[in-house]
């Protein structure tokens, strides 16, 4: 057995014996995908409501319109009478969370032909059942009005048609798992995290640990070269990860079904081959991330402090993520050449169902490796000085 596949052997039995390190190396690969399928069914749910769910709104001067009033209570409403003056107060102290404000002026501009506004408060900033009333309140009001303009229109003799002369057609060209993927933005960066997560613990128990505990030295007295010992240890690391992402995807892959993208015309389905290229063109990140971890774990002195720089270099891989995620850049060479950044996107065009560019995938792959082939070189560098037992 080569020193290389003894300290690879050696550092993954070690591990796998600690429960803690199991334990928070892959909490977040199982637990993840679950809890946030989870809070987007209920966000989902509490958002659009049940088909049969009756709207609710509180109106006052609901007397000034009568046959608007008769509409929506047609329209499968809950309607709560009230009087104020000041429904902005009403909606601030969340009293009433929806107001129809119908002024007292509305059936003699009405009678008259007039344009008669009204006026609904809400708070945009609730996303639960408030935001769903709304909308449909605002549906309903807008095809009120739409039905009068037309019989206006019929009683004066005039073709309703002349008022819209122009009518838009809407064509969505995106598949339903691009529509998904609207909803699952934060799904890059989540998997992006599991792998960082998933050799942390690791990263830090194989160096900082060890040097805290007093036994790097006799391993570095081992008839063994440093290079072999960093490559086991990032090796040990990376094996972590690739274990952890398979987690993940098994457990995205068997939360996803749960999720009720259905209801608002979205689907998503995460197959063996569409997990399979996901992992593969992860695999660089992997070692790539193992490599970062490590370098940076065997410089801390301690325990703590490698905990202290690993959560700080975490958030840098993640970063370009959430910049490129709110701007929609889209995927070309240059980006290719970022890790974490270039798997993101083409993780995105998977999942999307897009075609990957070869070139692309070439590119990532190549640059990732390298940036991770220049960590471990750091590290060895690290390894090679006295220094890494004080």
């Amino acid at each position: 057995m080569s020193g290389f596949t003894t300290v690879l052997v050696k550092e993954c039995r070690d591990n796998l014996r600690d429960r803690r390190t199991i334990l928070s190396s892959f909490s977040l690969a199982v637990l993840g995908p679950v809890l946030f399928i989870g809070l987007m069914s209920f966000v989902l749910n509490t958002a659009l409501g049940e088909s049969d769910e009756p709207a609710e709104v509180s109106i006052t001067g609901a007397a000034y319109a009568p046959d608007l009033i008769a509409f929506l209570e047609s329209q499968n409403t809950r309607i709560t009478y009230i009087e104020t003056d000041d429904p902005r107060t009403e909606v601030v102290g969340r009293h009433h969370p929806l107001v129809l404000f119908i002024p007292e002026d509305y059936q003699a501009r009405f009678t008259a032909g007039l344009m008669v506004p009204v006026t609904l408060w809400h708070d945009s900033s609730q996303i639960g059942s408030s935001r769903r009333n709304f909308s449909a309140v605002r549906a309903m009001i807008s095809t009120y009005a739409r039905t009068i303009g037309v019989l206006r229109l019929q009683l004066r003799g005039v073709d309703p048609t002349i008022a819209n002369p122009i009518v838009v057609r809407e064509m969505d060209t995106a598949s339903p798992a691009a529509r998904a993927l609207t909803v699952l933005a934060t799904l890059p960066y989540l998997l992006v995290l599991v792998v960082f997560m998933g050799g942390f613990y690791l990263a830090i128990d194989t160096t900082a640990g060890e040097r805290e505990h007093g036994s790097l030295e006799p391993l570095l007295c081992q008839p063994i070269s440093r290079a072999q010992l960093v490559l086991g240890k990032t090796s040990a690391a990376a094996l972590f990860s690739a274990l952890s992402l398979v987690l993940f995807l098994i457990s995205f892959a068997l939360a996803i079904p749960f999720a009720p993208l259905h209801r608002i015309g979205m689907s998503l389905e995460v197959d063996l081959a569409m997990s399979a290229a996901i992992f593969g063109v992860s695999t660089p990140l992997m070692l790539f991330g193992a490599s970062v971890l490590t370098a940076v774990a065997s410089w801390a002195k301690s325990y703590k402090e490698a905990q202290t720089y690993l959560t700080v270099v975490i958030l840098v891989p993640t970063l370009p993520l959430i910049v490129t995620q709110m701007m929609s850049i889209e995927p070309s060479a240059a980006l290719m050449t970022v890790p974490s950044l270039s798997q993101s996107m083409l993780i995105n065009q998977l999942i999307t169902g897009e075609a990957v560019d070869l070139t692309h995938v070439v590119i990532s792959m190549a640059t990732t490796g390298l940036a991770a082939a220049a960590m471990i070189r750091l590290t060895i560098w690290l390894y090679n000085r006295e220094r890494i037992l004080i």
